[in-house]
C-alpha cells in the first residue's frame, strides 16, 4: 500500500473518533484494518494524516479540516503514502482503583493481528513535578516486551513495582490462572497507585497516545513523545443513565456502589467510542468478586464478546449465567 493509486482507488478511507483523535481506517476486499498516514511530496500536507471521505482524488488535512484536490491521477503519483501502524486495536477495557488485591488497569486487543506491546509506555495524571501525563514524564514506564494477540487481554497492576510478584499477588487475591500480566520497570519497590478522579493513558513505543480512560470529571492534556498534546476528556458511561464520569474512584465514577468496585468497558459499544460502567453486580460482563473482599467486584483477564453476550442473554442465561461459563472457562 505504499503507492496512493492504490490507497485511493482500490480502497477507501474514512475518519472515525477515538478521545478527541482522528483515526483512518482503510478498507479493502472486505477486510478492514486501522493504518495511519503521512503524505510527503508537497509542503501543505507535510506529516499530516490524510482521508478520503469526500470522494476520489481528495486529500484533506484534518487538523484544519481544509480539502487540497488533485484531479489527475498523475497528481497523486506526486505523492508518496506511507502506511503507519496505528494500534488502533488496542483498548483499556477496566480499571480499579481502590480494590483489594491492588491498583490495575486492562488491556485489550480487539484488532485482527497481535501487537508488540515493548516500549509502549503507561502513565497516570502524575504531578506536574513528575512531568505531568506525559510520555517523557518521570512517571511514564515502559512495558518489557510483550506481544498481545488478537482477542488477547493484559492486566497492568500499577501500585507493585512492576515485576512478576507483584502480580503473583494480585492473581492470588483474585483467583486468576493463567491471566497474563504486563511487566515494567518503576525503579523503586512500589508502583504508581491510581487515585480519586485520576486517568490512564497509554502511548505506543514512538510515543503517539493510543487509548486511554480519564475518570475525573474535567478533560486534561495528555502529552505525546513530541510534545504535543492530546485532549482526553472523561470517558462515557453506559446509556441508561448515559453521561460522563462521575468523579472519584473509578467504579464510582461509573455510576457505583463503592470504592472498590472497578470501572469496566461494554463489551457491546464500539470500541472506537467505548462506554463504560461500574462492576457494581456479579455476573455484569463477566464480573466476579475478589476472594479477599466481597466489595471488591470486577472482571480482571475477560472481556466477553459482544457476540456472547448476546447470545447469553437471547438464551435466558443472563449476565451471571456468562460469568459462570466464563470463570468455569478460565479456570
Amino acid at each position: 500500500m505504499n503507492d496512493v493509486e492504490e490507497a485511493f482507488f482500490s480502497h477507501w478511507v474514512r475518519k472515525t473518533g477515538l478521545f478527541n483523535i482522528v483515526h483512518q481506517t482503510l478498507t479493502g476486499t472486505g477486510t478492514a484494518f486501522a493504518v495511519l498516514f503521512t503524505v510527503t511530496g508537497h509542503p501543505a500536507t507535510h506529516g499530516s494524516p490524510i482521508s478520503n471521505t469526500s470522494g476520489p482524488r481528495s486529500l484533506m488535512r484534518h487538523n484544519t479540516n481544509s480539502w487540497m484536490r488533485a484531479t489527475t491521477l498523475a497528481a497523486f503519483a506526486a505523492f508518496s503514502v506511507h502506511c503507519l501502524p496505528a494500534h488502533a486495536g488496542i483498548l483499556i477495557t477496566e480499571v480499579n482503583s481502590n480494590g483489594a488485591g491492588g491498583d490495575f488497569f486492562e488491556l485489550h486487543n480487539y484488532g485482527g493481528s497481535g501487537i508488540d506491546l515493548g516500549g509502549w509506555k503507561w502513565v497516570d495524571n502524575a504531578s506536574v513535578a513528575n512531568g505531568g501525563p506525559s510520555f517523557n514524564g518521570a512517571r511514564a514506564f515502559a512495558f518489557d516486551a510483550f506481544t498481545l494477540q488478537p482477542g488477547g487481554v493484559a492486566l497492568v497492576v500499577t501500585d507493585a513495582s512492576g515485576g512478576t510478584a507483584g502480580n503473583e499477588a494480585f492473581a492470588t487475591s483474585w483467583g486468576l490462572t493463567g491471566a497474563q500480566f504486563l511487566t515494567f520497570n518503576t525503579g523503586t519497590t512500589t508502583g504508581n497507585g491510581l487515585g480519586q478522579n485520576d486517568l490512564v493513558a497509554v502511548f505506543n513505543a514512538g510515543g503517539t497516545f493510543v487509548t486511554g480512560v480519564n475518570y475525573g470529571t474535567t478533560a486534561v492534556n495528555v502529552t505525546q513523545g513530541d510534545n504535543t498534546t492530546v485532549s482526553l476528556a472523561p470517558f462515557n458511561r453506559v446509556i441508561p443513565p448515559g453521561g460522563t464520569s462521575l468523579g472519584g474512584h473509578a467504579g464510582l465514577a461509573g455510576g457505583g456502589g463503592n470504592a472498590a468496585e472497578s470501572l469496566i468497558w461494554d463489551p457491546t459499544s464500539d470500541p472506537t467510542a467505548p462506554l463504560y460502567t461500574a462492576a457494581s453486580s456479579v455476573g455484569l460482563y463477566g464480573s466476579f468478586e475478589n476472594q479477599n473482599s466481597a466489595l471488591t467486584i470486577g472482571s480482571p483477564s475477560i472481556v466477553p464478546e459482544p457476540s456472547t453476550v448476546g447470545l447469553a442473554i437471547a438464551a435466558g442465561l443472563g449476565l451471571a449465567g456468562l460469568a459462570a461459563r466464563r470463570r468455569l472457562r478460565k479456570a
